[in-house]
């Protein structure tokens, strides 16, 4: 039983080392928002497991020295890394998710309680979906408008070409259309739309 609980524990552990590496290095992740985040809870249930199971060897206790450390140096700050972690690894940090096409999907997310929401347009691959695109406020907007994504009530895919996206912002008053290069991420049209 003490075997399989830490074998189970090292391939957890490599896993999410493994999806963390290829997130950060190449926006690639498992699909979906909440396949990550399930993924780091399992982590977090089986560290408690072996650090209880474990208790009187010497890694249990660096490992529960480590994870106390951790909380406190992203409390000190402001508590600001500590709300950034449970943002990004429960649906706090989700505003919005909506499946475009069988291709694509759309999320609104805000990981940071001092920045504002974001849009990602993220391409399924599979078991694996990589992150294409990332929108911010400022780059939706012109010197005539003040959209904010964080106050978008819907995504709807327009259409896709070769080489573009088009998306709708819907607000419920006007909208504002965007167009995307896919290739670069940039924005090649924002205008807004009436009702």
């Amino acid at each position: 039983m003490k075997i399989k609980l830490l074998n189970t524990y090292i391939i957890t552990t490599l896993l999410m080392l493994l999806d963390a590496l290829a997130y950060y290095t190449k926006k690639i992740s498992l699909i979906g928002y909440y396949s990550d985040a399930i993924l780091f809870w399992m982590w977090l249930a089986l560290s408690l497991a072996v650090i209880i199971v474990y208790w009187k060897k010497i890694f249990a206790k660096i490992l529960l020295s480590g994870f106390l450390l951790a909380l406190i140096v992203s409390i000190l700050p402001m508590m600001l890394p500590f709300y950034t972690m449970l943002l990004s690894m429960s649906s706090m940090g989700l505003k919005i998710s909506k499946d475009l096409n069988k291709d694509f999907r759309a999320q609104i997310v805000g990981y940071s309680v001092l920045g504002h929401p974001w849009l990602e347009i993220i391409e399924k691959r599979g078991l694996l979906e990589k992150r294409i695109i990332i929108c911010l406020d400022n780059e939706i907007n012109d010197e005539n408008t003040d959209f904010r994504l964080g106050a978008t009530k819907d995504i709807i895919f327009n259409q896709e070409t070769d080489k573009t996206l088009s998306l709708t912002l819907f607000y419920g008053g006007p909208n504002r259309l965007i167009i995307f290069d896919k290739t670069t991420g940039r924005i090649i049209k924002a205008q807004n739309l009436r009702h």
